[in-house]
């Protein structure tokens, strides 16, 4: 069973392969026009049946006849190969065997089918896998424990993942015969380690002969094989399916269109779904004037549709609270009109490779998690301090300056910070949280308090204040989303960088910029990680110190003295920051969102 998380809808792009097949009728010169055609008209790959009669079949088979006059010998096959890969396509081999193989592999072909007919042909697995290059296994007919040994031959090997190409051909192929849920079933089965392609062989003059390639799309298709002919009313070999070039010319034209109908992010608005949303979405507003001090409760709100930029917060966010001030009827309610409790989690560590005990060492007079501690604590709309540490005892210096500071202290497990934070608000009737690290010691109080401000004026689950320098900012985070991506992550381990999973995903979620003075964005590093980094804090602080504002002072202040002291912002100029790592994974399970939820309860809900 494929990981949920990485399975996906369609494809960026359908490779399409144009099946020459029989096509040719046994004439070369055919072949090379037919391959012309399909690249002109937009085939990523053209591909070939490449076999002999004595290889492919017993004489006494009622067909030999008629594969030994339509197959080319070993010069032909090399010298058409050849002068079909200068055409600008990938030009692929259905091959029937190892001499097939052989002449394939000397002509440079791109890629190889083996046919559902040799699944079980062992040696030519091996060697076909032995390439390198990509396979497509043919799997009509074949039962899952021929696919599953097949794909065991080829899967291991090092280059591109193997495609499973769902069809058969019965001259031509019903539709009721297609089954396109076995792309599906397929994807479950193998989607750890094959993709899934689809090769239509619907009678080619039935309207469906383009509708089920595109469906196979939706249903995850990564390939599509269309078999082409120069003329299908001469009804040659293998004419049954087979498009004319201007045909196939506008089956890609419709696979490409159909493409963009699928997108590439399905958790992502594209901008016109965005204003779609602002304009049509219902807002809570107020149903009659309401006073300061009322309680908000059921027969006070009302949904209605109202010419506001703000989201709309979810209605426990707002019942139950005390009203902020007067409002007026049809007021559009946000989350600034009633009492919201506000905590700051300051997440700090001992544990630092590039700065040893950075949350320790010596600032302005202070150790920098005091020094922190006083900047938060300036902050009006912030209601409580908490240090979010871990158990090890390395971190019980930082427990016992928490305390001896008057703040709070969580402590929690090591990797997990989400784990953490969501530990010291639990049951605490907390509903917005900051995230604040034990690196970015100097934050803004009259920042952290425009945050909190347009985080609740907006409705906003999360926001940001990544416009000033580093070091200085604060992030604002629901409590609600906190418990959200909590249950949602595919892996909290990685929850330092906790704001990848909400970015990676920021469609699903109400997030938002806090406004940032014009003169105040800029991209210092001003966090506090190395040597060189502490250089910076000091000479700042000391500068700060020596115009009395100790623990007083603002980003104009802090902006005024880099100004008249670029130097020392150079000191710290070259140390790079740390991205998140790859190893980190985001990805949310979304279908999470309904655990625990019986039928009854999602026939309410829809």
């Amino acid at each position: 069973m494929p990981d949920p998380v990485t399975s996906s809808v369609a494809p960026a792009r359908v490779e399409v392969i144009a099946e020459i097949a029989n096509a040719h009728q046994g004439d070369p010169a055919a072949a090379v026009q037919l391959a012309r055609a399909a690249a002109a008209a937009g085939a990523d790959a053209v591909k070939f049946q490449v076999y002999f009669a004595d290889e492919l079949l017993t004489p006494t088979h009622p067909r030999f006849a008629h594969f030994r006059q339509q197959a080319f010998g070993e010069d032909v096959w090399l010298r058409l190969l050849r002068d079909v890969r200068s055409l600008g396509a990938r030009v692929y081999c259905d091959v029937f065997g190892l001499r097939a193989l052989a002449i394939a592999a000397e002509a440079g072909a791109d890629g190889y089918k083996v046919h559902s007919s040799d699944l079980g042909n062992e040696p030519l697995l091996a060697a076909v896998a032995r390439t390198r290059l990509p396979i497509l296994l043919a799997v009509g007919g074949s039962t899952i424990r021929e696919i599953a040994r097949a794909v065991r031959a080829v899967a291991a090997r090092e280059g591109p993942r193997p495609v499973l190409l769902h069809g058969f051909q019965s001259y031509p192929t019903a539709v009721e015969d297609s089954t396109l849920s076995r792309l599906t079933w397929f994807a479950e089965l193998f989607g750890d380690v094959c993709d899934v392609g689809y090769m239509d062989h619907v009678d080619a003059d039935d309207p469906l002969a383009v509708c089920l390639p595109v469906l196979a799309i939706g249903l995850g298709a990564r390939v599509i094989e269309k078999h082409v002919t120069l003329d299908r009313a001469a009804k040659g070999v293998d004419y049954y399916s087979s498009l004319n070039p201007g045909e196939f010319a506008d089956f890609v034209r419709t696979i490409r269109r159909c493409e963009t109908a699928f997108g590439r992010e399905p958790a992502r608005f594209v901008p016109a779904e965005r204003t779609y949303r602002l304009q049509m979405k219902k807002h809570w507003v107020t149903r009659h004037p309401l006073t300061a001090g009322a309680v908000l409760g059921p027969d006070d709100v009302v949904m209605k549709r109202a010419d506001s930029a703000a989201d709309v917060p979810e209605l426990d966010h707002l019942l139950g609270r005390t009203v902020a001030h007067e409002l007026p009827a049809n007021h559009v309610l946000s989350r600034a009109d009633v009492h919201q409790r506000v905590w700051a989690l300051v997440v700090a560590r001992m544990q630092s490779s590039r700065l040893p005990a950075k949350a320790v060492v010596d600032v302005g007079g202070m150790p920098a998690l005091a020094h922190l501690f006083q900047r938060i604590g300036q902050a009006r709309r912030v209601d409580r301090i908490v240090l979010c540490t871990t158990r090890d005892a390395a971190d019980d210096r930082l427990a016992d300056l928490a305390k001896g500071s008057g703040i709070d202290v969580y402590r929690g497990e090591g990797e997990d910070v989400l784990a953490r934070m969501l530990g010291a608000v639990a049951g605490q009737g907390v509903d917005v949280a900051l995230r604040v690290t034990g690196d970015d010691i100097l934050v803004d109080p009259e920042y952290v308090d425009r945050a909190i401000a347009h985080h609740l004026a907006v409705n906003a689950e999360y926001t940001d204040l990544k416009a000033l320098p580093s070091g200085t900012e604060v992030e604002v985070f629901d409590v609600g989303l906190l418990q959200t991506l909590a249950t949602l992550a595919f892996d909290s381990s990685g929850t330092e960088y906790l704001t990848a999973y909400v970015v990676d995903h920021r469609d699903q979620f109400r997030t938002t910029s806090a406004p940032v003075d014009e003169g105040h964005r800029r991209q210092w590093r001003l966090t506090l990680d190395t040597p060189e980094d502490l250089e910076v804090i000091s000479r700042l602080l000391q500068a700060m110190a020596e115009r009395g504002k100790a623990l007083a002072y603002r980003l104009d202040d802090i902006v005024d003295y880099f100004t008249g002291h670029p130097d020392v912002l150079a000191l710290n100029a070259a140390v790079r920051g740390r991205g998140t790592p790859p190893a980190v994974r985001t990805e949310l399970l979304w279908q999470r969102l309904l655990q625990g939820a019986g039928t009854e309860s999602l026939r309410c809900a829809g």
